[in-house]
């Protein structure tokens, strides 16, 4: 009963088998129907008659009955073993066979093959081939790929073939089409005519690359021939050969290369060499060439063998035409959390040719205008109240081009004891202890280096003597011993110098300035603390967000001594540990501080939502003043008035404000106002201080910071802009713009600054165009130099 098929695409095959089939069963049902004894039909009954004035509605009509569900046919082929075996399986509207080699399937088929899925109006199977020709809205899917077109002809066991019209999807993101797709294997696709995009869901997609020919191999790259680059239906660029990234994980190779231009070096290709070293490892070499004669090099390494253990290490050359010479920079970072003990490593590794290296190759003005470069790496671990930590340090002071200062620890030992209670007592201990081998001097020079090894304990006594009203009070000391010591002035009784002695004997400035004799610094060091008696009040009104406020009002009273020390001119000056100020004062303070709770229990308990604080200092040591005119005239055991107002009423906001105010000549000494403003689309910083000579009534410095940042439309325009301003001098240091645009697979990112300095000032800007999965692909930077 089945017809005889002139072609594999008859688009007279519906009418198959069982089609007849059903036409039967139907005949059969209406002669069983017309056999039945007919019925008499009921009488229709009466309507009531509606009420006077009220609207008649008709009868509402009967829903028709839904048409019965389509039936569909569910089939199973067995494939020759001697080509692979296996069972094609799937779902059809129909189904013709010729002979026992050749099924038709149509109407929405979907057909399985392992793990492939194909779905297509109408497809012919032939067994003895393995092979499967599709047309009409053909999809393809295998895995997380996908190939649609509007014809096939695939083989099943090779997992081979062709596809016309044709479009493949490819995670994460990589699309393409072309008149003709052949897939050649299992990774493997030749593309004929077509495009090759990241973006998705757009006919006309934000930018892509249309070619003549291509080939793609999945988890590597697309060489593609004679492209255009085109941004929607606009033409950019011709290219006649283009390498491009097809990965779904990390796979060696070339990367995309990078086109820029900068005004300096000018015209600029970017190539890089990605190489994986297994699954923890993996290197990039990079090559950049510049059009007036600049080149360079380097490498980057990263690593992670554990889930705790991470790092990178990456190095630079670059040849300066203007000098003749190779500069360079270079870094290593690593970290390791899960070492024996609970301990942590870190190493943080910084280091340039020269001083200049900021400015004439790194961008963006905190790196431009950099002085200091630490560089360290440190093993700690804590455990309950005894902390250990073991640090190598190198930090380079750069002072001009010529003048540098480095400081070293090699190493620096530090234990540490937290408040230890001791037995049953109030008292507890504290202790720390830092042994250090130190050095330092300037570039090309001689350096000083000594040991030094400090110790400082200290007992603290808390007493609650009332509940209002708490005291804690601590003595403790310090004692440093260096491995060497600086010179002493000398004068005589008339107060004339006579120079500088290492004890008895005149300093030769031999050791670097040192004496080459050790020194032992033993002072001591007490301090107390009275806070109240504290005054509260809880106002139970809700005002704005906050269900209640609470009003706490801490008087705090605080003395601090630290003893006297011999000839302090005698011992080396290199961290704060060596920096003691000698003093007997006391300071009285009024805190004032408002706890607000929240009306949303979701937002929490309650928190500070503002504080004010006054605070006064008062020196017991009438050598040792507070306060000092300029000229010496005259001065004040009293300090300054320190105030200071904190604002925190939302998550989104906050305000710090601080004076000081010089109770010696009437006038401020210093002002400081900071401020933020972050909502959902709105940031705005604001830093502003102010520096007064208080003795004559003037500003000596007054600097304002204002940083904005805008987010005009979400998740694609925002604005971002810093301007440092002078307001004594009306100059604007430095001021900075951005524009950073996302789409849908691109972004564009426009920054434009100007940078003032005491010597100079600098003007650049930069194009940068990023491609999704590619990263930057286009960088223009250019700008000039005005030196004074």
């Amino acid at each position: 009963m089945t017809p005889r098929l002139a072609s594999p695409f008859d688009p007279c095959a519906h009418q198959g088998s069982r089609v007849f089939r059903l036409t039967l069963a139907g005949l059969a049902l209406a002669a069983a129907v017309a056999a039945q004894p007919p019925v008499a039909a009921a009488p229709a009954a009466t309507p009531a008659p509606a009420p006077k004035g009220a609207a008649v509605v008709p009868p509402t009509p009967p829903t028709p009955p839904a048409p019965p569900p389509v039936e569909r046919v569910q089939f199973e082929f067995k494939l020759p073993a001697d080509q692979g075996g296996g069972s094609v399986t799937g779902t059809a509207g129909a189904l013709e066979t010729e002979g026992e080699d050749k099924a038709i399937l149509s109407g929405k088929v979907e057909l399985k093959y392992r793990d492939m899925v194909i779905h297509a109006e109408r497809l012919v199977l032939l067994r003895a081939e393995q092979r499967v020709l599709g047309e009409g809205e053909v999809v393809l899917d295998q895995g997380p790929r996908r190939l649609s077109g509007k014809t096939l002809d695939y083989n099943l066991e090779t997992r081979t073939g062709t596809l016309t019209d044709a479009r493949a999807f490819v995670q994460p993101d990589l699309s393409f089409t072309g008149k003709v797709i052949e897939k050649v294997g299992e990774k493997k696709f030749r593309i004929q005519h077509g495009t090759l995009t990241s973006c998705t869901g757009d006919p006309t997609p934000d930018w892509s690359f249309r070619m003549t020919s291509a080939r793609v191999e999945l988890e590597g790259y697309a060489h593609i021939f004679n492209t255009t680059m085109w941004t929607k239906k606009l033409p950019v660029f011709y290219l006649p050969y283009v390498l491009w990234p097809a990965k779904l994980d990390r796979a060696s190779g070339l990367l995309v290369p990078n086109i820029g231009y900068s005004e300096r070096r000018g015209e600029y290709l970017g190539l890089a060499y990605f190489q994986t070293l297994g699954r923890s490892y993996d290197t990039t070499f990079y090559y950049d060439w510049y059009g007036k004669g600049y080149y360079g090099g380097g490498n980057e390494f990263r690593y992670r063998p554990t889930a705790g253990t991470r790092g990178e290490t990456s190095v630079y050359f670059i040849n300066d035409v203007e000098t003749g010479d190779w500069r360079w920079k270079a870094s290593w970072d690593h970290e390791s959390a899960d070492l024996p003990g609970g301990m942590r490593g870190v190493v943080s590794f910084r280091d340039f040719s020269d001083f200049d290296f900021f400015r004439d190759f790194e961008r963006g003005s905190n790196l431009s205008t950099v002085r200091r470069i630490p560089s360290r790496a440190f093993l700690s671990g804590s455990w309950g109240a005894h902390s250990l930590n073991v640090l190598v340090e190198r930090v380079q002071t750069f002072l001009s081009a010529d003048s540098i200062i480095e400081q070293e620890r090699l190493p620096e030992i530090d234990y540490n004891l937290s408040k230890l209670k001791l037995g049953r007592a109030p008292l507890y201990l504290s202790f720390n202890a830092n042994a250090s081998f130190l050095s330092s001097g300037l570039t090309d020079s001689e350096t000083s280096s000594y040991g030094r090894v400090d110790l400082a304990p200290e007992l603290t006594l808390p007493l609650r003597l009332f509940p209002w009203l708490n005291l804690s009070v601590a003595a403790g000391g310090r004692a440093t011993w260096y491995g060497d010591s600086l010179p002493q002035e000398r004068k005589d009784a008339a107060g004339n110098w006579l120079g500088n002695y290492c004890g008895d004997t005149p300093a030769t400035g031999a050791n670097n300035g040192f004496c080459g004799a050790a020194e032992t610094r033993i002072y001591p060091t007490a301090s107390a603390e009275v806070v109240g008696p504290v005054f509260t009040r809880i106002f139970e009104r809700a005002r704005g967000p906050f269900s209640k406020l609470k009003h706490i009002i801490e008087p705090r009273w605080s003395y601090s001594y630290v003893g006297t020390i011999d000839h302090p001119e005698s011992f080396p000056l290199f961290d704060e540990r060596d920096r003691v100020n000698v003093y007997n004062l006391g300071e009285f303070a009024l805190v004032n501080r408002v706890l607000a709770k929240p009306r949303d229990p979701k937002a929490g308990g309650a928190r500070e939502i503002l504080s004010f604080s006054l605070a006064q200092a008062f020196s017991f040591d009438d050598t040792q003043p507070l306060q000092t005119a300029p000229d010496g005239s005259k001065s004040s055991s009293r300090s300054a008035l320190f105030a200071t107002l904190r604002f925190y009423p939302a998550q989104s906001f906050t305000l710090q404000a601080q004076a000081q105010y010089n109770t010696l000549f009437g006038g401020l000494d210093s002002t400081s106002l900071s401020a933020t403003l972050g909502l959902d689309r709105v940031y705005v910083g604001l830093n502003w201080f102010t520096r007064y000579q208080a003795d004559i009534g003037e500003t000596s410095s007054d600097q304002m910071r204002v940083s904005i940042g805008l987010e005009i439309l979400p998740k694609r325009l925002s604005l971002e802009s810093q301007l440092n301003y002078d307001l004594l001098s009306a100059d604007l240091q430095q001021q900075r713009y951005t524009i950073v645009y996302n789409s849908q697979c691109w972004g564009v990112r426009i920054e434009l600054r100007e940078f003032t300095s005491i010597d100079r000032q600098d003007r650049d800007y930069r194009f940068a165009l990023t491609l999704k999965n590619v990263g930057t692909f286009l960088d223009l930077t250019g700008g000039d130099t005005t030196l004074y």
